[in-house]
């Protein structure tokens, strides 16, 4: 298989497509187990998962990949928060912190 390009997408836009790929061909091992997991896992609509990026990425500090995890993840509390951004080494005000816990939880 060739891999002609790759952009970061959110769990719940995974769950979707491979959701419809389920409904007419056999997926493999790996796609049955990502699907699963989205399945479990995967909190907000797609649609809803892509604005929630793009507000977040309004904040030029946050990387594209940095922004999908947080909306993957759904962080409730800022220590959570904090601990996605301390490993992906981004350094966020308290203002700013409480600016993106505000996006996801609306």
């Amino acid at each position: 298989m060739e891999v002609k390009s790759s952009e970061p997408i959110a769990e719940a836009e995974i769950k979707n497509i491979l959701g419809k790929r389920k409904e007419t061909e056999e997926l493999a091992y790996e796609q049955a187990q990502v699907l699963e997991h989205a399945e479990r896992f995967a909190e907000a609509a797609p649609a809803k998962a892509r604005k929630l990026v793009e507000e977040i990425r309004k904040n030029e500090k946050i990387p594209a990949e940095t922004a999908m995890k947080i909306v993957d993840t759904m962080p409730k509390r800022i220590p959570t928060l904090k601990a996605i951004l301390i490993k992906e080494k981004v350094e966020l005000s308290d203002e700013e912190l409480d600016a993106v816990l505000k996006l996801i939880t609306k």
